[in-house]
């Protein structure tokens, strides 16, 4: 078990970080909402293959959330994370308060004009604002060489991987493959307010995922499949491309693409997605 160093304050952060560098050590960040799962902790031993200095951010960041009671019920336990890091070999984590992060007189935004016309971004309005402000925030902190991404929220992969080209930060994107339950079930923070039952019943996500993947044409029968079988709403079935999001339904095309779900079960939005 690492020693894991523990920071609440940017200028301690920076300290660190510029101590390591001066050392010629490569820094890599994992960049988290905290209530850590086998999923972070998968993109954490990917990160310690790349870098000699491990850095992971714990902040639940409000300004991402369209919906106030979303954010208030989102899981925390900072006590277990902290836990979590040191068995993994994490070698220091931030975790600023908000009044760390945005300051009574912040007043900037930061807003995508690509990719944020559909799926997440269609129902969750304001939210890669967010996503994109803080992480262009957590990354002048840190300054990394590399940042660690899972493929579980591709949109957001997608969207960050262009932050950094067209903001020109130097740091270099790595994806990491959705990590799953036994179920199939995409490993979430949120699947801790799932009921035991309907736990199992959103096991049909992935499974429906693959049936898609053998035969497209049959997304308008797996939608009605899900809602027969209790999920409450479907935001999005659909396929798209990888590089753009766009819509591509067609069986022939040469375009790397992905079949991408949201859906409502007990309240809670889960989503997943998968390679074509």
């Amino acid at each position: 078990m690492k020693n894991l160093k523990v920071f609440n304050k940017i200028f301690e952060i920076k300290n660190f970080v510029n101590d390591n560098k001066k050392l010629n050590k490569t820094i890599a960040f994992v960049p988290t909402m905290g209530s850590l799962h086998q999923g972070h902790i998968t993109l954490i031993e990917n990160a310690k293959k790349y870098a000699d200095i491990v850095i992971v951010s714990i902040f639940v960041n409000k300004a991402q959330f369209n919906d106030l009671k979303d954010y208030e019920l989102y899981p925390q336990n900072l006590e277990n994370d902290v836990t979590m890091l040191s068995e993994v070999g994490a070698d220091a984590l931030f975790a600023p308060s908000n009044s760390e992060i945005y300051d009574e007189n912040f007043s900037f935004k930061i807003v995508p004009t690509a990719m944020v016309d559909c799926l997440c971004a269609k129902d969750r309005v304001g939210h890669f604002d967010g996503v994109a402000l803080i992480i262009t925030k957590l990354f002048n902190i840190i300054n990394p060489h590399y940042a660690l991404f899972g493929e579980k929220d591709f949109q957001q992969l997608a969207i960050i991987k262009k932050l950094v080209k067209d903001l020109n930060f130097n740091i270099e994107i790595l994806s990491v493959e959705t990590v799953r339950e036994s179920s199939g079930l995409a490993m979430s923070s949120r699947n801790q307010r799932l009921s035991a039952h309907n736990k199992i019943k959103a096991s049909m996500i992935y499974k429906i995922l693959k049936e898609i993947k053998i035969n497209p044409k049959i997304i308008e029968e797996k939608k009605r499949e899900l809602l027969t079988n209790g999920f409450e709403k479907i935001d999005y079935l659909e396929v798209r491309n990888e590089d753009n999001l766009k819509l591509n339904m067609d069986i022939n095309s040469p375009q790397k693409r992905r079949i991408f779900i949201a859906v409502y079960l007990e309240g809670v939005r889960l989503i997943d997605n998968i390679s074509l």
